[in-house]
């Protein structure tokens, strides 16, 4: 565990923890895979798990630069290149199941315990690359209500552009200073950090290290190591 983790909380005595959604509170790896999967039909013989994500993230990394929204229409582009890269048929309807797969994909097995610990300690919020339709769909997995729901839609922009960050501020009406910002993209420190906000870094794997050179105040391996650190 950071040994960081206390003491940003005891130095920033946070008011509101926000929250990328999925790779920090959704498994968002297993969840795309079996999707994929399940709709396409690729075989593990052909293709590993580790591949299909390596597709995805590749796809996805560059339909976003071309900021095209809602992120539903990425998803559903993001399908149709793998199944091209993969030799097989795709068609829209195929598409549109994966991109609205995302409201089945699970949370990490830590996640609905530690928000509901942290939910009777501070204000909640999530600010995601995601549609409002879709977010509304998996915050229903989680047991707490969150103060407020910041998405790419909203502004027109992805993480880590400060656009959204700014409004995620906005929303919260707290000043940032006591704002703690968690995240499983290295990458999204600095747009936090920049507004004011403490940075603690989620580095559940080695995909997690997007190759950014943020620094986060705090970086633990789970959600369960914040909350053994400010228990």
């Amino acid at each position: 565990m950071s040994q960081d983790v206390g003491r940003v909380f005891e130095t920033c005595k946070p008011t509101t923890l926000t929250f990328d959604c999925y790779g920090t509170l959704i498994d968002w790896e297993s969840g795309a895979c079996r999707a994929l999967r399940h709709i396409y039909g690729y075989p593990q013989s052909r293709v590993t798990d580790a591949d299909l994500i390596d597709l995805f993230l590749q796809n996805d990394a560059r339909i976003i630069r071309e900021n095209d929204f809602p992120y539903s229409n990425v998803l559903s582009r993001v399908a149709q290149s793998v199944a091209k890269t993969l030799g097989v048929m795709s068609d829209p309807g195929l598409e549109a199941l994966f991109a609205h797969s995302v409201s089945r994909w699970p949370p990490f097995e830590e996640t609905n315990a530690c928000l509901a610990w942290l939910a009777r300690r501070y204000r909640l919020a999530i600010i995601s690359n995601i549609d409002d339709q879709l977010l509304s769909q998996t915050i229903a997995q989680f047991p707490v209500r969150f103060d407020a729901l910041v998405t790419s839609e909203q502004t027109q922009s992805y993480k880590p552009d400060p656009i959204i960050f700014d409004r995620a501020v906005e929303l919260i009406g707290e000043h940032p200073s006591r704002i703690i910002h968690i995240a499983e993209g290295r990458c999204e420190a600095t747009p936090a950090r920049a507004l004011g906000m403490r940075s603690i870094w989620v580095n559940r794997s080695p995909r997690s290290d997007d190759g950014s050179k943020a620094e986060p105040d705090a970086i633990v391996a789970n959600l369960t190591e914040i909350v053994e650190a400010v228990s």
